[in-house]
């Protein structure tokens, strides 16, 4: 089996989440819930581009796509990067309490562990400008996928911030920590309101 979850099947993946193992954990879930919500984008863009009846909204959903491409690599990578943060951070707790390297290796793996959800909760919530526009103009036929997509976005941001808020008394004294709380809180800043004007403008449609 390949250790990079990126390359593992489905069933993989979901066996290897039910394990014992610490990893793949809520993190790693995060980044593939907001994968998967930007999949849903780029479907309902797919959807709509090159439809004579949805002509006047081509440019825009053709610019949408590629918006929700750039952020569907991103978290696809973001779901081994957290692997990776994680395993840094259990390896420098195992370092030898005499090792005077210890308390450095531990902080410097537990900003990067802070980071890397940081990054995913932010990555999910610029998806949510996407799917406003492509609600009230793309294919009519598809605005669930839109809805499924933002609530999966919403969801992907409080998933991945709960890493944030579990690591980031252990580095209140780092100069980045003030930075983690401003990005944290604009990470979540009206996304709930940004979820609920989408979710209104497609029933609209349907």
């Amino acid at each position: 089996m390949n250790s990079d979850l990126r390359h593992q099947s489905v069933q993989q993946f979901l066996d290897q989440l039910a394990s014992g193992t610490p990893t793949p954990g809520g993190g790693s879930v995060a980044a593939l819930s907001g994968a998967l919500a930007a999949g849903l984008v780029t479907m309902v863009c797919d959807l709509t581009i090159g439809r004579p009846r949805y002509a006047a909204f081509e440019n825009e959903a053709q610019s949408i796509r590629q918006q929700a491409e750039v952020i569907r690599a991103h978290l696809t990578d973001l779901i081994q990067s957290d692997i990776d943060a994680y395993t840094n951070v259990a390896n420098a707790y195992k370092l030898s309490k005499e090792d005077p390297q210890r308390s450095q290796a531990i902080s410097d793996a537990t900003v990067i562990a802070t980071d890397v959800p940081l990054l995913i909760a932010e990555q999910a919530a610029a998806l949510l400008p996407l799917c406003l526009p492509l609600a009230q103009q793309g294919n009519r036929t598809a605005v669930g996928d839109v809805v499924a997509g933002v609530h999966l976005a919403v969801a992907t941001v409080a998933a991945a911030l709960v890493n944030v808020t579990a690591n980031i008394g252990a580095i209140a004294s780092h100069p980045r920590a003030a930075e983690f709380l401003q990005r944290q809180q604009a990470a979540t800043h009206e996304i709930e309101l940004r979820r609920d004007v989408v979710v209104q403008a497609a029933i609209a449609r349907m």
